[in-house]
């Protein structure tokens, strides 16, 4: 027999072995070959990619041409289990795909949320005027509009009437509301609850996606003063700590929120994973991935915590958690004298996240967050307020937040308005809103 016919031999005997292994190993390759864009430049950047690209196709390559040579059994064996593990993994991966699709209530599917973003050289972002859009994600459609003065709102703010006082609410996402209908977000609840026993209230939402404390400051010493507010109060998240470090951590470009530092290359790169035949971009959106992503225990393995902004509740703190307090009590009292320079007095509001009404790991405790702040007000001269509490004291906290988004829900938000507007109604002589 020649050495064609043994090998064609050979083929046969690992037939469907071989098949398999031509389908299942090449994914891999797609998934590498996928990940390109029409601005791929080979001699700078993407060269990490392209040896991806070249070392999974020689590994696919020499894997099929192995069933045309004689193996050792053992080796064999080994070829044949590592093609059963790498078919029952895929298979298992689409299998829990499949289930978290249909077990998953998405009431809608996600839209194109870009266009209403403009770009500020000093705090990379503010809302282009007068816009109109529909927000839409999977659990929340909503028509979203801006004023004329670029701040969510039903209407446009212009002199302040005699007689009126006006509170400016600044913050970030959490402030903003966008999953929810303007009229559920807690800046208008805060309104709409104080107005029932001081009737010439104004409260205005500048509330802007990704801001940091560093950004809030920014703004309200550029943009604050024609508002002409008796008070601003600014509404800090715990990712504030983190994100501080980093003032343009994102920017406007062609209406959308992107990176400070992303280029025109990864314009396309996204653009192109969004298209069907992208096997990278397939596995981003894929609810296991967010699944994998968002479990404690690979947060753990890659950071350490199974929480990202572990260092906010750190009770004993580490050198790294004490440094970013201080950077965001810089920028605090930045906020704090934006205001006053403008005749306004200051408040803080401190909004919780999801993970701080469960368990945390040792030496975390999620009410030392609002704590801190609390004490550090107190120290500064100015009042804090913490919703945490009232958080904690509602029977059903797992309905303050969406299932998937890690914002609240309209249910979370009017807690949040509710219980800022009876500590305001409770301060309104000391903060002069009578």
């Amino acid at each position: 027999m020649n050495v064609s016919s043994t090998a064609t031999t050979r083929a046969r005997e690992h037939g469907g072995e071989r098949i398999v292994a031509a389908l299942v190993l090449a994914l891999p390759v797609l998934y590498l070959a996928s990940e390109r864009t029409r601005q791929v430049d080979v001699w700078r950047w993407s060269w990490p990619w392209l040896g991806g690209i070249v070392a999974a196709a020689a590994g696919y390559a020499l894997w099929l041409a192995s069933y045309s040579r004689a193996l050792p059994a053992a080796l064999a064996f080994v070829r044949k289990l590592a093609v059963v593990l790498a078919t029952s993994l895929v298979v298992a991966a689409l299998i829990l795909e499949l289930v978290l699709r249909a077990t998953t209530n998405h009431a809608y599917e996600e839209l194109d949320n870009r266009g209403r973003h403009l770009f500020d050289a000093d705090v990379g972002h503010v809302f282009v005027p007068n816009w109109t859009q529909t927000l839409q994600e999977h659990e929340f459609r909503v028509e979203w509009k801006s004023n004329a003065q670029g701040l969510r709102a039903e209407r446009d703010y212009g002199a302040k009437p005699e007689g009126t006082k006006r509170i400016l609410i600044v913050g970030d996402s959490f402030t903003a509301g966008e999953q929810v209908a303007y009229a559920d977000t807690f800046p208008a609840v805060v309104e709409a609850r104080l107005r029932e026993t001081l009737p010439n209230v104004e409260v205005l939402n500048a509330g802007h996606p990704g801001y940091s404390t560093a950004n809030e400051a920014r703004w309200l010493a550029k943009f604050g003063a024609p508002f002409a507010p008796d008070l601003v109060v600014v509404a800090m998240t715990p990712n504030d700590l983190l994100e501080n470090q980093f003032p343009l951590q994102y920017i406007a470009r062609d209406g959308a929120l992107v990176s400070g530092n992303a280029t025109d290359a990864d314009k396309a790169r996204w653009l192109d994973h969004r298209g069907w035949w992208s096997l990278y971009g397939a596995v981003e959106r894929s609810l296991l991935k967010q699944r994998l992503e968002n479990s404690p225990a690979i947060k753990r393995w890659r950071t350490g915590s199974a929480f990202t902004h572990h260092r906010a509740f750190q009770i004993e703190q580490d050198a790294k958690s004490r440094e970013l307090f201080a950077l965001a009590e810089r920028y605090v009292l930045e906020a704090r004298d934006a205001a006053r320079s403008f005749g306004a007095r200051f408040a803080l509001v401190t909004l919780p996240f999801r993970e701080q009404l469960g368990a945390l790991e040792p030496n975390l405790d999620g009410a030392r967050f609002g704590e801190r702040w609390r004490a550090f007000g107190a120290a500064q001269g100015f009042p804090v307020l913490d919703v945490l509490p009232a958080f904690a004291a509602e029977p059903h906290p797992e309905d303050l937040y969406w299932r998937l988004d890690s914002h609240c829900t309209a249910k979370g938000y009017r807690l949040i308005g509710e219980t800022l507007a009876a500590w305001l109604a409770e301060r309104a002589e000391e903060l002069e809103l009578r």
